[in-house]
């Protein structure tokens, strides 16, 4: 039996607004949630809370993923690498039609590329994450790109379902066929409902006879969009356990070689998108498709995948970072070759902001990659890092992109570009696995969920119990009382002046002065502390003069992201539920000082170059926080940082993109 826990503050606060079904949706999502939080044992909160609302966590822990990232390089990983490259030198990496071909598959699963993560027991090699995040980024910034995406599916959100979940029964049938290359797909977005797992509606009926669950996916219902699904290969798949069923279950199901139509039906189709037009992508249908008892895997489907796309969007900002390097390679090498007006493009400012702003991007999605493995390691919740991760680096993945197109011009679109190969992956990385924004909103909420059900639940539920009637029934909607205002007063004189007498007997609302108090002083020594020297404070002792204040900032303004929420809610109540707007620019408020901060952690541990790179991204940042304010002292120094980089670039020392190679132009000019 499942255990059911209480709806959550947010869950609650969607009813009392009257949104029924998105307070189902987001209480199942939240219980799925901390399902896949209490699986993974952890023991510590999450970083971020703990960065906003205290306590201060240690420099160290800040340091973490940069040390992981420097015990990272393994003998295996590079033998993989060196085996991909080869084949893609030869020739022999893309077919024809340009995807993958089963020769670089061959190469690189013959070095155990496919097992990397999977526990020896199983014929993996047992790897760690951080260094399969190496070896992510490393494919990618060499032009194997697509064989990092195929990859990464596969041992994250693929054979972690069995890792996490699956019977020893199930592990030792299909991990050593996965760890051979064996491809294995996660099956849970569809046609009609796209990524929204509650809704679901692919289910199964128990087939007893014949001691087998029946599995139909039809129509609207087929899987959509499903990386690595291919004849013969293997599938979990999220479906209904009954076809009115509110319970998703998840099924490790063996594709047959060929369609079928018959007793049962199963077609296996392209999804036709632009995007990862070099891996596998499928539309998949299923008609009474016999699965075996034995097959099901023991959890809730959403659970299941709440649990494995930790490990997914770690990857996906490896990625990020190896497609970055790549860019700033091909881009690097064209701006020190064209000639442009007066001299070669990279003598001026605006091509040397977009190179600069290309390997910023990298190195913030390299280091907020090894940071979010170095946490999962270290037992800590990963909730809003996990978020912070993937939002960020598909974000600054895209603006690369853009910043690489405005170097190279026409030359970036030529069809035999690796950057036209990426192009629609690039701009399909801000959807995959949960939409950019969507994501920051479910951060914020996470991050300050213990807060608002500590401090902010009392005035909540006076609001709630404000809009129900003396039988207990939700009055009309046009009756409710969204929250306390003059204006809300003078349609309900009566009500309201119930309500603000309820407010004063409320232990609750007690409890948030007292937060309220505590906090002002708290925030009054913050702001007298800033008077210090940022050099003479121990704790940023490890961290290099240049990055110091920059550190120091970050920490100081994500304190003081609690008073923005706690004004945001003050200001909207129950509205809050509907207003996506304000929260979603204090998720994306939160990501960039969460960048800044893991920015000069990460590079104050790497060499001198990799800290100029990093200078000038956190002047980028920092711009884009304070908006078109034209300050002389922010633009000065954007432009002696970026002067820094482009120095480095120019005299090749740049550690980033040294040990890439550049793609030839494909219409050289000088032929």
């Amino acid at each position: 039996m499942s255990h059911h826990s209480p709806d959550s503050i947010s869950a609650q606060a969607l009813k009392a607004a009257g949104d029924h079904a998105q307070a189902e949706d987001v209480a199942a999502l939240e219980q799925a949630a901390d399902a896949a939080g209490r699986h993974l044992a952890t023991t510590q909160s999450s970083l971020i809370e703990r960065m906003i609302y205290g306590p201060k966590p240690d420099i160290e822990e800040l340091l973490s993923g940069v040390d992981n990232m420097k015990q990272s390089a393994t003998s295996e990983a590079s033998a993989i690498l060196q085996a991909g490259l080869s084949c893609l030198e030869q020739g022999d990496a893309f077919g024809e039609d340009g995807r993958i071909t089963s020769a670089l598959r061959n190469a690189v699963a013959k070095e155990g590329a496919y097992g990397f993560t999977v526990p020896t027991q199983y014929g993996g090699q047992g790897k760690r994450y951080s260094e399969f995040a190496c070896l992510m980024e490393n494919f990618a910034a060499n032009g194997l790109g697509a064989l990092s995406v195929e990859i990464s599916g596969q041992l994250t959100i693929g054979s972690s379902a069995l890792l996490g979940y699956g019977t020893e029964t199930q592990k030792s049938k299909y991990l050593p066929a996965i760890s051979g290359g064996q491809l294995i797909a996660f099956a849970l977005t569809e046609v009609g409902v796209g990524v929204n797992a509650k809704r679901v509606k692919a289910y199964v009926e128990e087939d007893k006879e014949n001691a087998c669950w029946r599995l139909f996916a039809e129509g609207e219902c087929n899987k959509l969009y499903i990386t690595s699904a291919t004849h013969g290969g293997l599938m979990a798949i999220v479906a209904r356990k009954g076809k009115d069923s509110k319970e998703l279950a998840l099924f490790i199901t063996e594709l047959p070689e060929s369609d079928i139509d018959g007793e049962f039906s199963f077609h296996c189709q392209s999804s036709n998108v632009s995007a990862f037009q070099q891996n596998i992508n499928s539309r998949i249908h299923f008609k009474n498709f016999p699965i075996p008892y034995e097959q099901e895997i023991l959890g809730n489907g959403v659970e299941v995948l709440f649990y494995c796309l930790r490990m997914g969007r770690c990857m996906l900002a490896a990625q990020a970072a190896g497609f970055q390097r790549m860019m700033a390679a091909d881009a690097v090498y064209y701006a020190t070759q064209r000639e442009g007006v007066g001299g070669k493009v990279i003598k001026h400012e605006l091509p040397r902001l977009a190179l600069a702003k290309i390997l910023g991007g990298a190195l913030t999605a390299q280091a907020l990659s090894h940071l979010a493995l170095a946490q999962d390691q270290d037992k800590v919740d990963l909730a809003g890092l996990r978020d912070v991760t993937k939002s960020a680096s598909a974000h600054y993945l895209l603006n690369s992109l853009i910043a690489c197109e405005r170097v190279m011009g026409g030359r970036s679109l030529d069809k035999g570009s690796r950057i036209s190969d990426i192009r629609a992956t690039a701009h399909a990385f801000g959807i995959v696995e949960g939409e950019d924004d969507l994501i920051r909103l479910g951060m914020v909420r996470d991050l300050t969920k213990s807060f608002t059900e500590n401090y902010m639940a009392g005035l909540l539920h006076l609001l709630q119990r404000a809009n129900m009637d003396k039988n207990g029934q939700p009055v009309v909607k046009e009756k409710h009382i969204l929250k306390l205002s003059l204006g809300r007063f003078i349609k309900s004189p009566i009500r309201m002046s119930n309500l603000l007498l309820s407010l004063a007997s409320n232990a609750g609302v007690w409890r948030l002065l007292g937060w309220v108090a505590r906090n002002l002083v708290s925030s009054l020594i913050d702001r007298c502390a800033l008077w210090f020297p940022s050099k003479l404070m121990v704790r940023y002792k490890s961290i290099p003069s240049p990055l110091k204040s920059h550190l120091r900032f970050a920490e100081y303004q994500l304190r003081k992201c609690r008073w923005h929420y706690f004004k945001i809610s003050a200001a909207y109540q129950l509205e809050l539920t509907q207003a996506q707007l304000p929260l979603q620019r204090l998720g994306k408020r939160i990501e960039t000082l969460m960048c800044i901060a893991t920015l000069c952690a990460h590079a104050s541990q790497l060499d001198e170059s990799t800290q100029r790179v990093a200078l000038a991204q956190i002047e980028i940042l920092r711009s884009e926080l304070e908006g078109n304010s034209m300050s002389v002292k922010r633009m000065e120094s954007l432009r002696i940082a970026v002067k820094g980089v482009a120095k480095d670039l120019s005299e090749e020392q740049c550690s980033l993109i040294k040990s890439i190679k550049a793609q030839p132009f494909a219409h050289p000019w000088d032929e």
